[in-house]
């Protein structure tokens, strides 16, 4: 059944971000920085379209790797400078899907096609802990006020318009749409994303490396530069693996080989079960 769009098109933009986040330019207008959502406004409505991506996208059955990346990511949570949103890691049984996003209020979700590129736990906690940048940065809050109306926002979370989520959530998945962050919030989601995942005891590297295999798997698909959808983004990954090689320099070289990458465990408790 074909379901009816309730709010324009442009609107399905600020309910998700992505591994490679689609940019703005630099200046989205004078309401990029500012948020009118207040935590529980954002929490709700991120609930919402969670019950409606859990109805369209297989979760995965296995209770053991569920298990294990909630480890994950409640480690690098345990770190994050936002703690007033409960966060909720999940896996989607696509293998075919290489992608990860985050919904507004801490739901997070992580594509088996995406944890298959990954070759350590480091690595995949790369990912979410770029996605947990956004989150802790509120990057939502002020896509979603320069996007979208309070009185539109308020009827999805009032339940006013009811097929209003299910149809966002439907189209996101159909088209592959991904959010619209400017450069200032995908410059801070990668400098406060290596942060998280240096303090949660991970290589910082290994943000950098996931990035190349990134590229080096589009470069094998053969599909054209940059064909993955989460590659729909500005600046470049390429421009992106430089500026993350800048700031790495931050963190001393010694403490940095003092961190976990974890590769062996990645691959008894995640890669062997998604093959």
């Amino acid at each position: 059944m074909k379901l009816k769009i309730l709010l324009r098109p442009a609107l399905l933009a600020v309910m998700v971000c992505c591994v490679g986040c689609a940019t703005l330019g630099e200046s989205g207008g004078f309401l990029t920085n500012i948020n009118l959502l207040s935590t529980s406004e954002e929490v709700q409505l991120g609930q919402r379209f969670a019950v409606e991506v859990e109805k369209q996208e297989p979760v995965h059955p296995d209770a053991e790797l569920q298990a294990y990346v909630r480890e994950i990511g409640a480690r690098l949570a345990g770190v994050s400078p936002r703690q007033d949103v409960a966060h909720t890691f999940t896996v989607i049984d696509a293998p075919d899907t290489v992608n990860a996003f985050a919904l507004p209020g801490g739901y997070t979700y992580y594509y088996t096609g995406l944890m298959k590129i990954c070759e350590s736990e480091a690595e995949l906690a790369a990912v979410m802990a770029h996605e947990l940048a956004h989150v802790a940065a509120r990057h939502h809050g002020e896509m979603i006020t320069r996007q979208m109306g309070m009185e539109a926002i308020s009827s999805i979370i009032l339940g006013e318009n009811p097929g209003a989520a299910a149809g966002i959530v439907s189209q996101l998945f159909s088209s592959g749409v991904a959010a619209r962050f400017s450069r200032m919030q995908e410059r801070e989601a990668d400098q406060l994303g290596m942060d998280i995942l240096y303090r949660a005891g991970y290589q910082p590297e290994a943000m950098i490396t996931f990035m190349q295999k990134l590229l080096e798997y589009d470069r094998q698909r053969g599909g054209g530069q940059h064909s993955l959808p989460i590659f729909a983004t500005h600046p470049s990954p390429e421009e992106r693996v430089q500026l993350l090689q800048t700031i790495i320099q931050r963190y001393p070289v010694e403490m940095r080989r003092q961190r976990q990458i974890g590769a062996e465990r990645y691959q008894a408790q995640a890669l062997a079960k998604v093959q």
